[in-house]
């Protein structure tokens, strides 16, 4: 969990500010079509601060975080939380001023996209899609629907506007009509007209895909300056943050979406792609499981493993979780709930692909093979609030855990009682079996050294006794 207190007090101020108001359709998008993605509280969320724009304004009055705990039942880092979620969707726009009074935030809601947008969307439609499935998806997308009606047989009867309107007459005009109308149409700077927004909400860091590489290989057949407007860009790293593609895979796909040799057909990259991840991966949807640990947060990145411990790290670093499952249960394919587990680590909790493994591979060894819930969403809430997010980061710490978890007082009826409730033996993973043997093996050598001492204490007191009773003898003499 984020330190929000270093980014949002509950004295700190905002106010809230649309572009435009909310529709009725747009409700029935945010309800069916968004909170499947955002969750229930960042739904309530968003309509709470358009809840706060009375009828016809654009621009709430100004509030503070505590006044907004208090409408939301819930605390700031809750609020904060679900706020991200808003803001990474494309619903709402952060702004922050600083001044002697403190902080005050700028809240500007967007609103959803148009069906229409949200089916086309590379991203959310998959998402949607295998959030959901796939029947409920298909009837979801048929409530947006329209009827196309057949206009063959029709012919149209539209009037056209001079055919209605006519132009006035020169006396009509006055002569300072240019610049009175140019007067009235001026705007302050501090002022604009409403416009709805038609840009993709949705942002990504360019920086997650190799176009360096991308390019070096699309040179020998294309020249790839021309091929790579801003739009091209755009979709190839959403398209490689769904579908997992590689920019050497990309490339290949790229220069079957060429036409003309210097233009790239964006609906054919977009089927390309599709049609590589179905022939990689079958017709399941792609998910958040399929995601690895990210290279800059890889220990054993470019190393060589060389102890055991070393070899589960680097599995757990290049393996995704939905792959490290499915190796468990020797290629079976993973259940939807399994599935849907390993989403929620990763997109509820937070938690990497890395940690996420350790995690899994912890609970499936010591729960006989089986993924609970219940025990997944507990620990998985725990390591979240300790910002674990490294593979040895995880592994050290489900060591100390698994310690602290199996100290036995020590009472010989304790130790006792405790051999009796767990005669059957523990089942764990190999590298924290391995950490156990080391502790026991120390234990060990404690014991015989303190066995030693006393053996040689109990001979040096018997020698005394003895030369005691010598001398005493010899006294009697």
């Amino acid at each position: 969990m984020s330190w929000h207190w270093t980014e949002l007090l509950p004295i700190d101020r905002y106010v809230v500010q649309t572009v435009d108001h909310l529709h009725a359709l747009d409700q029935k998008i945010l309800t069916l079509l968004y909170q499947p993605l955002i969750g229930a509280f960042a739904h309530s969320l968003y309509m709470t601060f358009w809840s706060e724009l009375q009828r016809d304004q654009y621009c709430s009055e100004e509030n503070s975080h505590r006044h907004l705990m208090t409408v939301m039942d819930a605390p700031l880092h809750h609020i904060y939380e679900h706020r991200k979620k808003l803001e990474a969707i494309g619903l709402l726009k952060t702004f922050k001023r600083k001044d002697e009074e403190g902080s005050t935030y700028l809240y500007e809601l967007q609103p959803p996209m148009s069906p229409y947008q949200f089916f086309q969307n590379d991203v959310l439609s998959v998402y949607l899609f295998n959030r959901i499935g796939k029947t409920k998806y298909r009837q979801l997308r048929e409530r947006f629907l329209l009827t196309v009606t057949q206009k063959d047989d029709f012919f149209e009867v539209t009037h056209a506007f001079d055919e209605v309107f006519t132009t006035l007459h020169h006396s009509e005009m006055s002569m300072s009509f240019q610049s009175e109308m140019m007067e009235a149409l001026q705007l302050n700077e501090t002022e604009k007209l409403i416009e709805r927004p038609k840009q993709d909400p949705l942002l990504f860091n360019e920086s997650s895909f190799d176009f360096e590489l991308l390019e070096a290989d699309l040179s020998a057949v294309v020249a790839p300056k021309e091929l790579m407007t801003t739009e091209v860009r755009e979709t190839i790293v959403r398209l490689a943050f769904v579908y997992k593609i590689s920019p050497l895979e990309m490339s290949r796909v790229l220069q079957r979406s060429v036409i003309h040799d210097d233009e790239v057909d964006l609906q054919q990259l977009r089927k390309k792609v599709q049609d590589w991840y179905k022939l990689e991966n079958g017709n399941d949807p792609p998910s958040l499981g399929l995601r690895t640990q990210p290279v800059a947060l890889q220990s054993m990145n470019g190393k060589e493993p060389k102890t055991e411990e070393e070899k589960m790290v680097k599995l757990y670093e290049t393996t995704s979780p939905l792959a490290l499952i499915e190796s468990r249960g020797d290629g079976a394919k993973v259940p939807p709930a399994d599935a849907k587990i390993v989403e929620s680590l990763l997109l509820d909790y937070k938690l990497t692909p890395g940690v996420a493994n350790v995690l899994l591979d912890y609970v499936l060894i010591r729960n006989d093979m089986k993924l609970t819930k219940a025990l997944i969403d507990k620990i998985a809430g725990h390591w979240a609030r300790k910002n674990i997010k490294t593979v040895k980061e995880a592994m050290e710490f489900a060591k100390e855990e698994y310690k602290k978890a199996t100290e036995v007082k020590t009472s010989p009826k304790k130790q006792q009682t405790y051999s009796k409730t767990n005669a059957k033996k523990d089942k764990l993973p190999k590298w924290l079996v391995d950490e156990k043997k080391g502790s026991t093996t120390v234990e060990k050598k404690q014991t015989t050294t303190q066995t030693e001492e006393f053996e040689h204490k109990k001979r040096q007191f018997e020698m005394m006794l003895q030369k005691r009773k010598e001398e005493k003898e010899r006294g009697n003499r």
